[in-house]
């Protein structure tokens, strides 16, 4: 028999290059003062917060060409490989007490957006695997020359003072998808 596949049954992180030290260190002070001191870095309190990622498919619009007694024939376009993904890639966050990853996303957002012409990308690109049942890593999906492109607006409102399950996406974009099987 075999299993179905699970939708946790992946590993996503940013890496520790994605938050720069001068951002960073303005966290430092209250990821300190958390209970437990479960978290020390920016970095880990950012990945911590991932709910969930949305993993662009291949598509294309086929060409159509009549024949000669009017019949529609569909064919393949000539448009490269590459070039058939979404390239937009989500991650959905759960908000913290305060909004403090958002507010760190923001930041980073500002950074990245600010960077001169020569150098618009995310410092390295970033890695999905894919993980069997037995935790083996399958499949590495690596994304590269990313720029972080928007954040979902915050919807604060006086009227709901219940504590719910918040969350809030920042998308990305991408140029270059690298596919690596590990099936052995």
């Amino acid at each position: 028999m075999f299993l179905s596949g699970r939708n946790n049954q992946f590993k996503f992180e940013f890496p520790r290059t994605f938050i720069p030290s001068e951002i960073g260190d303005k966290y430092k002070s209250y990821l300190n003062r958390l209970p437990a001191g479960l978290i020390k870095d920016p970095i880990s309190y950012f990945n911590y917060g991932i709910q969930s990622i949305n993993f662009p498919g291949p598509s294309f619009d086929p060409v159509s060409q009549n024949d000669f007694p009017g019949n529609t024939r569909k064919y393949r376009s000539s448009i490269p490989t590459q070039e058939l993904y979404d390239k937009t890639f989500t991650v959905t966050f759960k908000a913290f007490d305060g909004w403090v990853n958002y507010w760190l996303a923001f930041e980073l957002y500002n950074y990245y957006y600010s960077l001169p012409g020569n150098k618009p990308h995310l410092p390295e690109g970033i890695g999905i695997q894919f993980i069997d049942g037995e935790g083996n890593i399958l499949v590495t999906a690596k994304l590269s020359q990313m720029i972080m492109s928007s954040i979902t607006p915050l919807n604060l409102n006086f009227s709901s003072n219940t504590i719910e399950f918040e969350t809030f996406d920042i998308e990305f974009n991408y140029n270059i998808l690298d596919i690596e099987l590990n099936l052995i």
